[in-house]
């Protein structure tokens, strides 16, 4: 416990020195209306040509979290969304010479997350491991034939919880999470921060209000800065106003329609945030650790 605290303690001491401003983020021209505010355009992104980049794409399945992060030469998949969606998701892949992930990345039990995980997997794409908030003893409608279809397949899986830090391709990521049993499984689930060099993305999955005042009372505030939010919950609802303040983002990803999020995105118009939606296509971002690129591969 002791240990626990402190890396709490040292996370806390360092991160606030990172969170100033959010890195800069170049947009490729679009003729689309996203993303909504004055942004700067680039017409090629900004890295030199032997620089070390991560990319994190939010696959354009119109509703639902499909995140893929690719650093270092590994790959990780977060959710994926629902299974009748895989035609879209293995398009994807296949476009970009992905035929399987190193680690498959699970913040919570519920359909539109984790079914794609588990259509991926009986189809024969390789998966190193599967990590998720969930034990070998937890018993839940979704994580109960998944965690047999993990054995049954030789998958390893881990449990992450609050204070954890995982390396991945020079990446690091670090998660959060509420285990109050009365409280939702979407409260219950895991938000990450994923950070290369000084490039940080805050995936918060379907974390309601509660758990956002959970986060803002338990920890520093600074270690949710942000340069890329991926909106709470499919953006459905606005974000607690300490919260996105805390954030303070550059660029947020809402992994819905516009259509369906009139209150959140009515909140971001508020404070001048530009906005991509999954309905559009795939929401492709990439950094050198000090800068941002992000272009969008519309719906064909």
């Amino acid at each position: 416990m002791k240990k626990f605290w402190l890396i709490l303690l040292v996370i806390s001491f360092i991160l606030p020195l990172a969170a100033a401003d959010a890195l800069p983020i170049y947009h490729a021209p679009t003729k689309l209306s996203a993303p909504y505010e004055k942004v700067e355009e680039l017409a090629e992104p900004p890295f030199a040509d032997d620089a070390q980049t991560m990319r994190v794409d939010y696959v354009g399945i119109r509703q639902g979290d499909c995140i893929v992060v690719r650093v270092g030469g590994m790959t990780m998949l977060i959710d994926g969304g629902e299974g009748w969606r895989v035609n879209t998701v293995i398009d994807y892949m296949e476009a970009n010479d992905i035929d399987g992930f190193d680690v498959m990345f699970l913040t919570h039990a519920h359909d539109d997350h984790l079914e794609m995980q588990e259509e991926l997997i009986k189809r024969g794409y390789s998966v190193g491991k599967v990590i998720s908030p969930y034990t070998e003893e937890d018993s839940y409608t979704l994580w109960n034939p998944y965690k047999r279809l993990l054995k049954e397949k030789g998958i390893p899986f881990e449990t992450v919880k609050t204070g954890d830090v995982m390396e991945f391709g020079g990446a690091t990521l670090t998660f959060y999470r509420w285990d109050n049993k009365k409280q939702t499984m979407n409260n219950h689930s895991v938000t990450a921060l994923l950070q290369y060099g000084d490039a940080r993305v805050l995936l918060t999955a379907d974390i309601g209000g509660e758990t956002q005042h959970w986060l803002l009372e338990n920890f520093d505030p600074a270690l949710f800065k942000c340069d890329i939010y991926k909106a709470a919950h499919h953006g459905r609802t606005a974000a607690v106003p300490d919260f996105l303040t805390a954030m303070d983002p550059g660029l947020v990803i809402v992994t819905n329609t516009k259509s369906s999020t009139a209150t959140h995105d009515k909140q971001l118009d508020g404070r001048n945030i530009p906005r991509y939606y999954i309905s559009t296509g795939t929401i492709c971002t990439e950094t050198d650790g000090s800068q941002w690129y992000t272009w969008i591969k519309p719906v064909e």
